[in-house]
């Protein structure tokens, strides 16, 4: 009798583990700049911004972004997740009538120090 609720709880707990992995894995998460790569940046009509590129990784999977619009620079926040999402890049607008008094774009990861500049207006 003993036997078999040891038996029980060791294969719930086992079981809870194994499912916390598994949700936590689909979260999407911020990712960090180094693993992205931009391949094209478009400002137009003053009010779209089209980005276009991949991961540097396979195993990281499209799952959207965020963006904050701070005085006059864009900051793009791209989302991953490991199991499910869209495989095979992005290419994507954002349609915003702020975008018209942006100087300039930059990529975001996790923490606010990663940051690379993507776009500037020509002069």
């Amino acid at each position: 009798m003993k036997k078999s609720r040891v038996l029980v709880l060791v294969t719930s707990v086992l079981g809870l583990a194994i499912f916390s992995f598994a949700i936590y894995t689909l979260i999407a998460k911020i990712t960090d700049t180094s693993a992205i790569q931009i391949d094209e940046v478009e400002v137009f009509d003053g009010q779209t911004l089209h980005i276009k590129g991949d991961f540097t990784g396979s195993n990281q999977k499209y799952a959207g972004y965020t963006f904050d619009i701070i005085e006059d620079k864009f900051y793009l926040r791209m989302k991953t997740v490991l199991l499910g999402g869209k495989a095979g890049g992005f290419d994507f607008e954002i349609k915003d009538s702020n975008l018209a008094n942006v100087k300039a774009v930059y990529l975001q990861g996790e923490s606010k120090q990663d940051q690379v500049l993507l776009w500037t207006p020509k002069e």
